[in-house]
């Protein structure tokens, strides 16, 4: 079940359904592991393929994007967000499925050649991550920060 959904959506656009999963990862400085992209910053994770489980789609994205394996820890919550994806240039709904994460080991490069991993202080990463339903997964993994 969705929890928050974030965006407008806009009567005269179409939106494509796109289901993606994000670990939240901190480190022993309470920083959170985050991919910055050209046009902002994105918890790692992504789109589901086919079939694949949310755990495998978790694992795999953070292998692509990190070069890490990863282990799953928690559950956190489920939430949606409508807004243009630069990335893809479509109009998207993207549910995400959070999960609090740990890195296990840098196994591999990152494949992701425009994906660079920054870490960004707890208290500044709602601020500056560019999905507001990503910032939302931040603000309930850690009860005692708020939403701008």
């Amino acid at each position: 079940m969705v929890e928050a959904v974030f965006g407008e959506k806009l009567a005269d656009q179409t939106y494509i359904d796109r289901k993606g999963v994000y670990a939240i990862i901190m480190n022993d400085k309470n920083e959170v592991a985050t991919v910055k992209l050209p046009h902002g910053y994105f918890l790692p994770g992504g789109g589901l393929e086919g079939e694949e489980s949310k755990e495998a789609c978790l694992r795999r994205e953070c292998l692509e994007e990190l070069g890490w394996e990863i282990e799953i820890n928690e559950y956190v919550c489920q939430a949606a967000n409508y807004h243009f994806s630069i990335y893809r240039d479509k109009y998207l709904y993207s549910t995400g499925y959070f999960y609090l994460a740990s890195k296990v080991d840098e196994v591999t490069e990152p494949i992701e050649q425009d994906h660079e991993l920054v870490w960004l202080p707890l208290e500044d990463c709602i601020s500056e991550l560019f999905l507001d339903h990503q910032a939302y997964a931040i603000a309930v993994s850690y009860t005692h920060l708020t939403l701008p």
